[in-house]
């Protein structure tokens, strides 16, 4: 039996998340929904609306999947939250500790599967490194370096929400958080503090009993290179991606030698890394799930807010 879909928003929402629902086909997607009437849904099946709430109260979807600005996203998590409906929601989630704690109190009364869009986590590369990394037991002895250069393709669009942190955007807020859920992922959840700041140069210590180890992330960068690497006793160990994609051309090494390297299709990683997020409500707790759930996506939010960047 297929479940019953409606979108809102028709951006990311369309172009992204419409399509990696198309591809599982165990999904009827009913409805979507923008702010503006829009001749070009005319010709789809689905039916389209420029009143989120009406569309929900109309065709009482089994899911929600949502790609808006996170301000107009605020309102719809709690709306959702309020009527126990599944959904799936984007980062950043607020900049107002109030809200979580509010989210926070929702979720305990809801038993629904809510779900954040931590598509990296899906990256067939960083599933892989995971696995390395319980293998090899990591203790504090361990050396770890990790750093992200990163040239956002938003800078192009000086108005985007992307670019604004007063709209809940900026880098911090908006690569940062997958950046955490990745380190969260292969690490577990860590203290965050920040060391240093300097313009677009960030340099943050993550620590636990057992580990303690520092992040460079330098925003606004003229290249991309992202790279986690791990010296675990006679090994080097290191997770890699040095192209313009920021889903796609990963890479592992052990000391000098390539070990994995598997990629999602050419321009439609995006869509294949949100297919696999999708396919959680069709699975029963899976594991992915843990890394995932709007609980986790609650606990980083709060750490970056406490960082104060």
């Amino acid at each position: 039996m297929q479940k019953k879909v409606c979108i809102i928003g028709v951006n990311y929402s369309y172009k992204i998340l419409f399509q990696s629902l198309k591809i599982l086909k165990n999904f009827d997607i009913l409805g979507i929904a923008g702010r503006k009437k829009r001749k070009e849904f005319k010709k789809e099946k689905f039916l389209y609306y420029t009143s989120w709430k009406n569309m929900i109260d109309e065709l009482k979807p089994d899911l929600v999947v949502i790609g808006v600005p996170p301000k107009e996203q605020e309102k719809i998590l709690e709306f959702l939250l309020i009527k126990n409906i599944d959904f799936l929601c984007e980062k950043p989630i607020t900049n107002d500790l109030k809200r979580i704690n509010l989210y926070k109190n929702l979720v305990k009364k809801n038993s629904n599967k809510n779900l954040i869009d931590l598509n990296f986590l899906t990256i067939p590369a960083i599933q892989k490194f995971k696995n390395i990394i319980k293998k090899i037991e990591i203790s504090k002895k361990d050396q770890i370096k990790i750093e992200w250069f990163l040239k956002p393709r938003s800078l192009k669009d000086k108005l985007s929400w992307k670019n604004n942190p007063k709209k809940i955007g900026g880098e911090i807020n908006n690569f940062f958080f997958h950046l955490i859920s990745i380190i969260f992922y292969l690490f577990g959840s860590l203290d965050i503090s920040l060391i240093s700041k300097n313009k677009n140069f960030y340099n943050f210590l993550f620590s636990s009993r057992k580990i303690n180890f520092e992040v460079n992330f330098f925003t606004r960068s003229k290249i991309n290179k992202f790279k986690i690497e791990v010296n675990n006793r006679n090994n080097k160990y290191s997770l890699n991606n040095n192209s313009k994609d920021y889903h796609n051309n990963y890479f592992i090494k052990k000391n000098n030698s390539i070990v994995f390297k598997k990629n999602f299709l050419k321009d439609k990683s995006r869509i294949f890394a949100s297919k696999d997020i999708l396919s959680l409500f069709l699975k029963k707790n899976h594991e992915l799930e843990k890394h995932t759930n709007f609980n986790k996506g609650l606990e980083i939010q709060k750490k970056i807010i406490n960082l104060k960047c």
